[in-house]
């Protein structure tokens, strides 16, 4: 896959993604506060954070054992003698079995834990369990529709469907068609349908061959497969720990109200990160096809190019987010104040991952993808106790700050590696002066006195704000890709007008 062609599919899948987004806008400002209240919508986050914890244990590793060896075998075998699919449906399937086991043989301390200070949540346990099954068959799916192809679907699938049906969902409840009781089952069960379809589009493209004799590319390759499906495990589980830690602790710690409340800070931080989620699947097979070749001009070119471009559009994001930050305030009410300081200091730790650019995927594509493993464990050693710790003692501001603290490690150690190992050193001058000159802009709006009217002053704040940033972007040339696309689509506007 061309550098072209991850442009074309990031740009259509960060299109995508932002709709998707919108949707849980309309979900998260407008249906959620008329539908549900506080702890009902705490719950939902529990769930959706649980089963994403629990999904990624029962994959067991295999999309990144896929991601990792796909090239080779459909290098050295034709489509219908490729085994791998088949072999990781397998250990894929008895991970979820043994994930269900296990949810009801701890059934009770973990009603204990979430119940204690929730006693509305017993009766929805088997929510968690419908949505990790889906989720899982899903999660599992995606790595397949990549190489097949399918990025654009599958990143439509997840990042748009789920919230389209979640919105459904809301509007059945909002109109009486279903009480709470079905709107959870319902809520429950939002990853089936992209389960369905991202299975039977695979499928028909020939994307999953369902081979049950094994291959000479198998046998060779079956010890590093295994090793890396165990490091990846490790390493995914601890991850995803980390980022669901702070809302499953502050659900348990405090109330389900209190982790609805935190939910939206992340939501609207976790928008910072649609251009990196846009980036990664088309970027996949490309960084591990350069691995397999040893072209270290291409994977330096894709880090490089991956760090200025999501900075850019992660300061355009999250300084939107930040000049606007009263007016947030002002629209959710007072009760939701103190989701103000947390949401600033998690749009510091999204640019913080952005600016380091595609490391992940560089190095767990790599042949040092241990460190992968370690670094990440770090990661969670360290992140999930000290957001333990300051949630105790801070809230929601001791969960960004731990987020922040966590984030900042990760990927300083991630990039010395990648600089002593391999060489790979993606940042210049530019990504220093943007972060600076793009700070002070978002300082200088965020100061402008507000208006009265709360949407008057949202929109000519935000104007002011993407007009000056793009301009500085665009005349500083901060980025080829940026001010090839202005270039490009500015003469096509001039042509029709």
């Amino acid at each position: 896959m061309s550098t072209p062609t991850i442009q074309r599919q990031s740009i259509l899948s960060a299109l995508i993604i932002f709709v998707g987004f919108g949707f849980g806008a309309l979900n998260l400002l407008v249906l959620q506060r008329l539908v549900l209240n506080g702890e009902q919508w705490g719950l939902t986050r529990v769930i959706a954070e649980g089963a994403l914890l629990l999904s990624g244990f029962a994959t067991l590793g295999m999309p990144m054992v896929a991601g990792k060896f796909l090239p080779f075998y459909k290098r050295y075998l034709p489509e219908n003698k490729i085994d791998l699919p088949f072999i990781a449906l397998r250990i894929a399937g008895a991970g979820l079995l043994l994930t269900l086991l296990l949810l009801f043989i701890f059934k009770a301390p973990i009603i204990h834990i979430f119940g204690r200070n929730n006693p509305f949540f017993p009766p929805f346990y088997y929510a968690l369990l419908l949505f990790t099954v889906f989720q899982t068959v899903f999660s599992f799916m995606e790595i397949y529709a990549w190489y097949a192809g399918k990025t654009v679907l599958a990143n439509g699938l997840k990042e748009l469907l789920f919230r389209v049906l979640t919105t459904v969902c809301l509007m059945l409840m909002y109109t009486g068609v279903v009480g709470f009781n079905g709107f959870i089952t319902l809520f429950a069960c939002t990853y089936l349908p992209g389960a369905i379809i991202i299975v039977w589009v695979v499928v028909k493209a020939g994307g999953f061959p369902i081979q049950t004799r094994t291959s000479h590319v198998t046998r060779r390759l079956k010890g590093k497969m295994l090793s890396l499906g165990s490091f990846v495990f490790f390493s995914q589980l601890s991850n995803i720990a980390f980022i669901v830690c702070d809302t499953l602790f502050l659900a348990s710690l405090y109330n389900f109200t209190q982790a609805g409340i935190y939910a939206v800070a992340q939501y609207f931080s976790q928008v910072i990160e649609i251009p990196m989620r846009s980036m990664q699947s088309p970027s996949v097979p490309l960084i591990a096809e350069y691995w397999r070749t040893k072209n270290y001009a291409g994977l330096l070119s894709v880090y490089r190019k991956s760090c200025i471009n999501l900075l850019i559009a992660g300061m355009a994001i999250g300084g939107g987010i930040i000049i606007n930050l009263h007016n947030l305030g002002r629209f959710y009410g007072d009760s939701y104040t103190i989701m103000l300081l947390p949401l600033a200091i998690l749009v510091l730790a999204r640019w913080i991952n952005l600016g380091t650019g595609l490391n992940t995927m560089i190095l767990q594509l790599s042949t040092r993808w241990r460190f992968d493993f370690l670094s990440t464990l770090i990661y969670s050693i360290i992140g999930v106790p000290l957001n333990y710790f300051l949630i105790t003692r801070y809230g929601m501001v001791g969960a960004a700050l731990a987020t922040v603290i966590a984030m900042l490690l990760y990927n300083t150690v991630r990039f010395v590696f990648l600089y002593k190992t391999f060489g790979l050193q993606p940042f210049g001058w530019r990504n220093l002066v943007l972060l600076i000159s793009g700070s002070a802009l978002i300082g200088l709006v965020y100061f402008i006195p507000a208006f009265p009217n709360i949407w008057l002053d949202g929109i000519c704040r935000s104007a002011l704000f993407i007009g000056a940033f793009g301009l500085l972007v665009v005349k500083a040339k901060f980025s080829e890709e940026v001010n090839f696309l202005w270039t490009k689509w500015s003469r096509k506007l001039l042509r029709i007008s």
